[in-house]
């Protein structure tokens, strides 16, 4: 490590001078990284050139819309379980009955003969129950969409 006189300027130092003189010689035509906004630019002429590259409704957005200072807020989701009990303990039903049968079958081979019907019997009953609840009928001027 070199001993340096701490109150030497960097007058001085003939490298250092040499190195600030280089410094304030760069060309300005070395390459530099490109901006966003050129960045952007590009790639919409590469992808814009060429046959069929008409612009269409998507490709530019009205100001109006880009400088909106709304912001969105949805609306708070219902509770879990703040449903129909009958509704909810018939999924309950549908769902946890083929995987009671699923766990009794890998795990619990010799459990009795009811417990298999009784899971059998829940996911049956829960399926039929969610089915029957399903709309039979179709308003006409309902085209499905909601926003």
């Amino acid at each position: 490590m070199s001993t340096s006189n701490p109150s030497s300027t960097p007058e001085d130092d003939p490298r250092w001078e040499n190195l600030v003189k280089n410094f304030q010689e760069l060309d300005a035509s070395v390459p530099r990284e490109p901006s966003a906004q050129e960045r952007s630019d590009r790639l919409k002429e590469l992808f814009n050139s060429g046959p069929g590259a008409a612009l269409g409704p998507r490709d530019s957005i009205p100001a109006e819309l880009e400088e909106s200072d709304e912001k969105f807020v949805p609306d708070e989701p219902a509770a879990l379980g703040s449903g129909d009990p009958m509704v909810n303990l018939s999924w309950v039903g549908a769902a946890g009955g083929p995987v009671g049968l699923l766990l009794c079958v890998l795990f619990f081979r010799s459990a009795p003969t009811f417990v298999y019907i009784g899971l059998a019997l829940c996911a049956v009953v829960g399926i039929a129950f969610l089915i029957k609840r399903l709309p039979t009928g179709r308003d006409p001027g309902d085209d499905g969409a909601q926003v």
